[in-house]
């Protein structure tokens, strides 16, 4: 006789990803198939894979860690899922996944995620508690506690509380508290209380009284007791 764990045996549980699903505020669950509702689909194209679309409002959680891709919703929101894609909805939130994609949406709000990357936001993205954060052309940006950091083409950035920083051809920035800063063809860049900082090209408003090096040459920033007031330069490589 063979004797069997049954511990050992896959769970149903295991394999059976279960989405829960708001939509205009009723509450409905789906592990396969299509469901449609005012207008818009939900379609479990394969396991633990969900798509959805059309739909006015929803919010969709868990999954056991399965993916879920939005296109062309109103408001949308992912909660505790794995990979997390939208594309082309008005105003997309995201709390706890570990991948998320932003694509020409209108607004976006993110927190507790791995890796995030946004593109073409018409109006702010938010972006909190982030590992790896990619965020181009949209008009407001606003990061913090993320680990490495991309801003690119924005109109306002704003980041706080980041451990490296890259900030390219933004319009103004301000940035506080992170530890590597690169700054490269910004407008107006206000930089404050930050490790190290480089800077390219462009109009730097510092508090430290130290100045940036011409090029990409490192500056560590000293602390002092008491801050020196901000002092503009602007900075123009060869």
């Amino acid at each position: 006789m063979v004797a069997v764990d049954p511990e050992a045996l896959p769970s149903a549980k295991a394999v059976n990803h279960q989405f829960n699903v708001v939509i205009d505020g009723a509450e409905t669950t789906i592990h396969e198939g299509v469901l449609r509702c005012n207008g818009g689909t939900l379609t479990v194209v394969s396991p633990g894979v969900l798509e959805v679309n059309r739909l006015q409002h929803v919010v969709v959680r868990g999954g056991g860690g399965g993916d879920v891709r939005f296109a062309r919703c109103g408001f949308a929101a992912a909660e505790a899922c794995g990979a997390v894609s939208f594309h082309r909805c008005d105003a997309v939130r995201v709390d706890g996944a570990g991948e998320v994609a932003v694509r020409r949406c209108r607004s976006a709000d993110v927190e507790r995620a791995g890796t995030v990357s946004i593109r073409r936001c018409k109006g702010a993205a938010r972006v909190h508690g982030a590992g790896e954060l990619r965020l181009g052309r949209c008009r407001e940006a606003d990061v913090g506690n993320c680990s490495d950091v991309a801003l690119g083409r924005c109109r306002e950035a704003r980041a706080d509380w980041c451990g490296s920083l890259g900030v390219a051809r933004c319009r103004s920035a301000d940035v506080s508290r992170c530890g590597a800063v690169r700054v490269d063809r910004c407008g107006d860049a206000n930089v404050s209380s930050c490790g190290s900082v480089m800077v390219r090209r462009g109009k730097v408003n510092m508090v430290e009284a130290h100045q940036p090096l011409q090029g990409w040459q490192e500056q560590a920033l000293c602390q002092k007791a008491e801050p020196a007031d901000a002092v503009p330069m602007e900075i123009m490589s060869k």
